[in-house]
């Protein structure tokens, strides 16, 4: 029985890498015949299974199959990749088995392998950061308390080479010096000795060689992680005539969150917001001030398509007297090479509903919002307090409604509709009596229903 689940998973990946889908378990019993190479294949995979190895196929990330098919030699033939774990292995042995198949005039036969150490692999990565046609393996290992070390290896002419070793909190391959070929960035957290960097690894065309290093601010402890415990570490660009690239690292200060952001300037990689004193004060500097925030409900996005990633930053109501939860106003925030800041909008943020409105510069400073909820109707209001001799009003409120009659509801009044699926109604309705600058139009193009999974920043 185990021999027989074995190939049929083997099929199911071959089969689902082949036709771009997998399919039921009913339906692999009856499968077509493999390819000729595939049978192949599937004999060499027995025969690592039979000697007590079991699959352990990557936790993360996009190559999460027990058997992959990539072109690693640029070559334009396949390798297979197949991961294994052996439960059984002996004092000497390391557990966590990467076999590379080679396809020959025979069929595929083993043409290299990698071993490593801990409890699991935690991703795979394949790319080309050694400059030559190959792609190298860059690979992450998961070993007890959660503790991940990063190996790259080559595997030229099948055979391994271990190009670099080093733990990680997280990291990228991104092309931050922007020429052409993308490059190793780490980010390593060690609080104890105050030693929290980002490392900018390159190629000498032999190996991997750390570049270029720069600080986290002073005083972070952790990255900020998302529900699965992914660090919101993030690559994007910034502000300017041609866009640059950039990587955005955000951790915990205290009770604050705060952004760092790395970039490449002057032939070295660079903090671009770290700050040398806290503005106004004569309090040590080393930390990126102008990012430091105290919630972190809303995450760095490109939140108006421009290509340009921005954070957002929490500012105050009018008043302090409105009746909200998590909803919050938030200021979205470029920054360019210098590291300067340019405000893009600012946001009112109904997380529980899942929409945010954008504010019209006028009602910045100005706004206050209630909220207020009956059977199917929940309604969040816009106040605008009044100018030099003017009485504060509420000039726009928006309902999400649900339940049976929220087509009729939805026309109440001066309601129109801003949008709808088959279970929620989304309308507004313009109550000020006088002119704030602000039409049914307008109020449709400033509604947007979240596309942002705020949990994890994607």
């Amino acid at each position: 029985m185990k021999k027989k689940c074995a190939l049929l998973l083997l099929a199911a990946v071959l089969l689902g890498l082949l036709s771009g889908c997998f399919r039921s378990v009913d339906e692999l019993y009856s499968l077509p015949k493999l390819p000729e190479e595939y049978q192949n294949l599937q004999a060499k995979i027995e025969e690592i299974t039979g000697a007590g190895a079991e699959y352990s196929a990557p936790q993360r990330g996009e190559n999460n199959q027990p058997v992959q098919l990539k072109d690693l030699d640029g070559d334009g033939v396949m390798e297979a990749i197949a991961f294994f774990r052996v439960s059984t292995a002996n004092a000497d042995e390391k557990p966590l088995k990467i076999y590379i198949f080679r396809l020959t005039d025979s069929g595929y036969e083993v043409g290299a392998a990698i071993e490593g150490d801990g409890s699991a692999i935690q991703s795979i990565t394949y790319e080309d950061v050694n400059g030559g046609p190959a792609k190298e393996l860059v690979v992450s290992w998961l070993s007890g308390g959660n503790a991940t070390t990063l190996s790259v290896y080559s595997v030229e002419r099948f055979e391994v080479t271990e190009l670099m070793r080093s733990s990680y909190n997280s990291f990228k391959l991104q092309d931050l010096d922007m020429d052409n070929r993308k490059e190793l960035v780490l980010v390593r957290m060690d609080p104890i000795e105050g030693r929290n960097r980002v490392e900018f690894w390159d190629s000498d065309g032999d190996s991997l060689l750390l570049r270029s290093s720069a600080m986290l601010s002073q005083g972070v402890t952790e990255l900020v992680t998302d529900s699965l415990k992914v660090p919101f570490v993030q690559e994007g660009y910034l502000r300017g005539d041609t866009p640059v690239p950039a990587l955005f690292v955000t951790s915990y200060q205290g009770e604050e969150i705060l952004t760092d952001i790395f970039a490449w300037r002057d032939e070295a990689l660079v903090n671009i917001t770290m700050e040398e004193n806290e503005p106004g004060s004569e309090i040590a500097g080393g930390v990126s001030y102008i990012t430091r925030r105290d919630k972190d409900d809303a995450k760095i996005t490109d939140i108006n398509g421009d290509n340009v990633l921005e954070i957002p930053m929490p500012v105050d109501m009018a008043s302090s007297d409105s009746v909200v939860t998590a909803e919050v106003l938030y200021e979205w925030v470029q920054f360019d090479l210098s590291g300067k800041g340019v405000k893009v909008f600012t946001t009112y943020h109904n997380f529980k509903d899942n929409w945010y409105f954008i504010l019209p510069e006028s009602w910045e400073g100005r706004v206050d919002v209630t909220q207020y909820a009956s059977s199917g109707e929940e309604a969040t209001v816009f106040s605008l307090t009044g100018a030099a001799g003017e009485e504060g009003e509420s000039v726009l409120t928006i309902y999400k409604l649900t339940g049976p009659n929220r087509h009729m509801r939805a026309r109440m009044g001066g309601r129109f509709t801003l949008d709808q699926d088959e279970n929620t109604i989304y309308s507004a309705e313009l109550t000020g009596t006088r002119d704030y600058g602000l039409d049914q139009a307008d109020v449709l193009e400033r509604f947007c229903q979240s596309k942002t999974d705020w949990s994890s920043g994607t």
